[in-house]
């Protein structure tokens, strides 16, 4: 099954950006990661949505990779039935009405 949601788009011949294609253009979310390439060959990237991924990589196309796994795992935990919480009456302060008089 392919993921298209999320695509890589060059910027420059060493900067590229991965985009969340569900978002429109105007949505500051849509940029999830930009990507470029260092003196070591090495990809650095810098994180515009926390996905808990590294922040340097082997290219840009395993940034990619990774974004697209990650987004297939389930991020919530699906929900149970509530937990029943006991009614019971509130408690009742005594006033200084009801104190009994002293004598």
């Amino acid at each position: 099954m392919s993921n298209d949601r999320y695509v890589l788009q060059q910027l420059t011949p060493i900067e590229w950006i991965v985009v969340d294609t569900s978002r429109g253009p105007g949505d500051p979310y849509r940029t999830v990661a930009c990507v470029y390439e260092t003196e070591q060959a090495a990809y650095d990237v810098i994180w515009l949505q926390d996905l808990g991924l590294p922040a340097t990589w082997t290219s840009p196309q395993d940034v990619l990779h990774a974004i697209r796994r990650n987004a297939e795992r389930a991020t919530r935990i699906p929900s149970s039935k509530p937990i029943p919480i006991p009614h019971r009456p509130p408690l009742r302060v005594p006033s200084f009405g009801d104190a009994p008089a002293l004598a």
